[in-house]
């Protein structure tokens, strides 16, 4: 079949797959109209495997059918009868006038970039109608919060994916693209993909199969309309796109849709269970991925699994994941749908050299949308990190590291609680609100396979923390210790692994510093179950100040980290305290020295030292969700801190300096530590230094006191922020 398209302005000749992408402003909807001579000889039926959005065929100018939907499958009738007839297919987009994001089944896509619009799918003839396959039979069962897939325990790791594909335009790309996609997701040790909010191809899921990989899918449903009749008409096809799918032994879970509030009813969402379960015996199914506990609506909720999307800084990761697991609930699988979002600082250059459609500020290549999130093109071009060169490939090298260090924090935390039953990572690859991508904006592998194989694999050692929790005010509360930083003397660690298979071995450790092992061990032998999370041996080191590093194997897995030593007792220097906020009870009062403070006094150009700051002459943003850091200087490193993350980790922040209140209430100032929003590139600094009558004063909103999610409480118990505030009021 020879097609055309004819936007308005006379027929030219196109190649289906197709979606009309640049050929007109991104907004308009359309009719694009598409016509071909087909030849009925080879089939009386004519598929189209996808048409966004509604699809009007005639076929030699009678109208044949009115077709609605994005992601289903349908067939035209086009008579008895030999010889070619004239296929007329007139498409209209959603995301106009005619039919609002919100009013069909448009899933995420449209928040993503744009809506497309145009016959994506491919398009085949067949002598008789073709019927939907019978579905498969579930491939996993579970047992309280176990999986299980053909008896063989099984822990889903998966990527989460948008359906973006920006060299195409819309998200069914041709064979090899996706082979290839899906062997860099499995060499990064991913066994699962979900697809968030998007149906793909059939040949997704066949190739998925063909790895010996899972798929989780999402039905589109986001932020939907509260319309009853509209509700009922994506309700409708929904159930057209389980059943055109249901065939497909990969996969493996089922959710309706997504982080949903009060739009969808509570009898709504469990129709649709009901459906899936009615189409699918024995589907694992979820009516709401992120729930309502996390995002709102009606706490009645349906399905075989709990399903939350934690978003958090990284110190909160431990006492939120804790927040969220089941206690006396209902014991039954718990799944992370989507969670651990790492933005890093990309290309820009290289961007603004490529000018790509989806990152130019001309509205007919990439008008707003629905997208909340549409900083880049007002950056893209202008922007105060692309003009120094050194500064900006700085930038994005720190970047990296930083998410690497926060992938494998985060996920280790997650191995170590038995109770999560699996996770989908944030996410497949950068887009244009978002860079969090295992694959940057040209599909290359931003981490190594070395890099995530620690967390990745089927089986995870991780550290688990000792329990520290302060006396305050006349009672305990929840604290912890720092596993990275030490004073000198005892270094205590206990290891504990979570295996998918059942493992027996005996943990082997050694503590290295600078290659060459200073102490080493062998524990007893122990069975870990499968898919248990348990205690493998506890170690004990005296060490000296200085860097290390500390290596654990076990079951054929391995892991490390490093280790930092800083010098023991009480901080040297007196200083002169000034604590509204009560930050330092715990500290020794003079009345000279530098002043240690938490909050700016009146008098401080009297004053060298170090004020810590949280509220005001401060903005809140989180320090490691979409932020990237840049040092000024040597002292930062000369510190001990510049990019050595698992140290910043017990200081860090939730605020940053306010540039105007600097100005108003400081004057001149150098910064020294400086926070760049990886979505925005605005730029705010966190540490700071001006000269006053006695000296150097810093200002910052690190907080060498800790008492964030995870962080030690108080300076004494805060190794990383002792040393902190001993080289603050030392210079």
């Amino acid at each position: 079949m020879d097609w055309t398209v004819d936007y308005g302005d006379g027929p030219r000749s196109v190649s289906i797959p197709h979606a009309w992408r640049q050929d007109v402003p991104v907004s308009w909807e359309g009719p694009a109209v598409y016509r071909a001579s087909v030849d009925r000889t080879k089939g009386r039926y004519l598929r189209f495997d996808g048409v966004s959005y509604e699809a009007r065929i005639t076929v030699d100018g009678v109208e044949a059918l009115v077709h609605h939907g994005i992601w289903d499958a349908f067939e035209v009738d086009l008579g008895p009868g030999p010889g070619p007839v004239q296929v007329e297919v007139a498409v209209t987009k959603n995301g106009g006038a005619t039919f609002p994001v919100r009013d069909v089944a448009s899933g995420f896509l449209p928040f993503v970039f744009q809506t497309f619009g145009g016959i994506y799918g491919d398009v085949s003839q067949s002598h008789s109608p073709v019927a939907d396959r019978p579905a498969a039979s579930a491939p996993a069962r579970f047992e309280g919060h176990r999986l299980f897939a053909d008896d063989r325990p099984l822990y889903p790791r998966g990527l989460l994916h948008w359906g973006w594909y920006p060299d195409i335009g819309h998200p069914n790309p041709p064979d090899d693209v996706l082979r290839e996609e899906i062997a860099q997701i499995r060499r990064l040790g991913f066994d699962l993909v979900k697809f968030c909010l998007w149906v793909p191809r059939a040949r997704y899921f066949e190739l998925l199969a063909e790895a010996g990989m899972w798929a989780w899918v999402e039905l589109p449903l986001w932020d939907p309309t509260p319309d009853p009749m509209r509700l009922a008409e994506i309700a409708g096809e929904m159930e057209k796109i389980v059943r055109q799918i249901a065939h497909h032994p990969s996969i493996l879970l089922w959710t309706v849709g997504c982080e949903l509030g009060l739009a969808t009813p509570p009898e709504y969402r469990e129709a649709l269970v009901g459906m899936i379960r009615k189409t699918i015996a024995g589907a694992i199914v979820k009516d709401n991925s992120g729930g309502a506990e996390m995002y709102g609506g009606d706490l009645r909720e349906f399905g075989d699994f709990d399903d939350f999307h934690p978003y958090c800084d990284t110190p909160f990761y431990p006492p939120v994941l804790d927040s969220l697991l089941p206690g006396p609930r209902i014991e039954r699988p718990l799944l992370l749908g989507e969670f651990n979002d790492v933005d890093v600082h990309r290309d820009l250059v290289r961007l603004a050299g490529e000018n790509p459609y989806w990152g130019s500020n001309d509205p007919g290549l990439n008008d707003k949308g629905v997208r909340w999130q549409h900083d880049l093109p007002d950056f893209l071009h202008s922007n105060p990190v692309t003009v120094d060169a050194v500064f900006h490939e700085r930038l994005m090298a720190s970047s990296r590291s930083q998410a690497a260090f926060v992938r494998k924090t985060v996920q280790e935390v997650v191995r170590s609680r038995e109770a999560i039953s699996g996770f989908v990572v944030t996410g497949l690859r950068d887009t244009p609100i978002s860079t969090s991508g295992f694959f940057d904006d040209w599909g290359k592998a931003r981490f190594s396979p070395k890099e995530v194989e620690a967390w990745n694999g089927p089986a995870c050692l991780f550290r688990i923390r000792t329990r520290r929790p302060p006396w305050v005010r006349g009672g305990n509360r929840p604290g912890w210790l720092d596993p990275g930083c030490f004073e000198a003397g005892t270094c205590f660690w206990r290891i504990g692994v979570h295996s998918i298979d059942a493992v027996e071995d005996a943990l082997q450790w050694s503590v290295e510093s600078r290659g060459r092992v200073i102490a080493e061990g062998r524990e007893p032998a122990q069975r870990i179950e499968a898919l248990s999370s348990r205690q493998v041996a506890e170690i004990s080191v005296d060490l000296a100040p200085g860097d290390y590093r500390l290596r654990v194997r076990f079951g054929g897995t391995q892991n490390s980290w490093p280790i930092w030593v800083i010098e023991a007792g009480n901080i040297d220097t007196p200083a002169h305290i000034h604590d509204p906020l009560l930050f330092f009870e715990e500290m020794p009062r003079s009345e000279s020295g530098p002043l240690l403070a938490s909050g700016l006094p009146t008098n401080w150009r009297q004053y060298g030292g170090a004020v810590f700051l949280t509220g005001e002459g401060t903005i809140p943003m989180p320090f490691w969700r979409e932020a990237a850091y840049d040092s000024i200087g040597p002292d930062w490193g000369n510190w001990g801190f510049d990019q050595l993350w698992d140290r910043i980790l017990s200081i860090s922040g939730d605020c940053a300096l306010h540039p105007d209140w600097l100005l108003r209430e400081i004057g001149e100032y150098d910064t020294l530590l400086r926070r760049i929003d990886t979505r925005t590139c605005r730029i705010h600094p966190v540490l700071v230094r001006t000269t006053t009558d006695a000296g150097q004063l810093y200002v910052t909103t690190l907080r060498p006191f800790g008492g964030l999610g995870c962080q030690p409480y108080g300076v004494t118990r805060n190794p990383a922020g002792k040393h902190l505030v001993r080289k603050l009021l030392e210079d």
